[in-house]
């Protein structure tokens, strides 16, 4: 595969959180500048290799996240080697006692969630995936996202 350095881009912004230790401290936020479809991710998986044309690479990722999707609902954690395990978590609101536990109740979502790889070979955990990654901050450091018509993390704290 091909592997084209291009660099994530980050902004800083200020706690602005009076009751936070943090207060006043800087932090970065990555810049999100696409969001690629099924279709798409596709498409850029076959302009790596080639060897399968875009249609066929879809059609076995729709069927991914067809089974993916069933295997979770049913309490089946789907692990994709090299990338992550996707499980279900739910959303809950306390009973006061088993006897009173109504799924429809307190049971509020199913969520399902992702943990990436963790193991030494893929190295998908957050401090080692920084590894993998070249990061510039989006804005030069004498200017300020105020400059540029605001942001909403910018501020005075109110």
């Amino acid at each position: 595969m091909a592997n084209n350095k291009i660099s994530m881009q980050y902004d800083l912004y200020q706690n602005n959180n009076m009751e936070s230790k943090a207060y006043g401290k800087w932090y970065a936020t990555p810049v999100v500048t696409n969001t690629l479809n099924l279709k798409g991710f596709a498409r850029h998986i076959h302009e790596h290799n080639g060897t399968y044309r875009e249609s066929i690479i879809k059609g076995v990722m729709d069927e991914m996240v067809e089974c993916l999707t069933e295997m979770v609902s049913q309490g089946v954690g789907v692990k994709l080697d090299g990338l992550g395990t996707f499980y279900p978590t739910f959303e809950s609101k306390g009973a006061v006692s088993p006897d009173e536990f109504s799924v429809a109740e307190h049971i509020v979502g199913v969520h399902i969630r992702f943990q990436p790889e963790g193991s030494k070979d893929e190295e998908l955990t957050s401090r080692k995936f920084k590894n993998r990654c070249s990061l510039r901050r989006r804005f030069p450091a004498s200017t300020k996202p105020d400059d540029e018509g605001g942001d909403d993390n910018q501020g005075g704290g109110n």
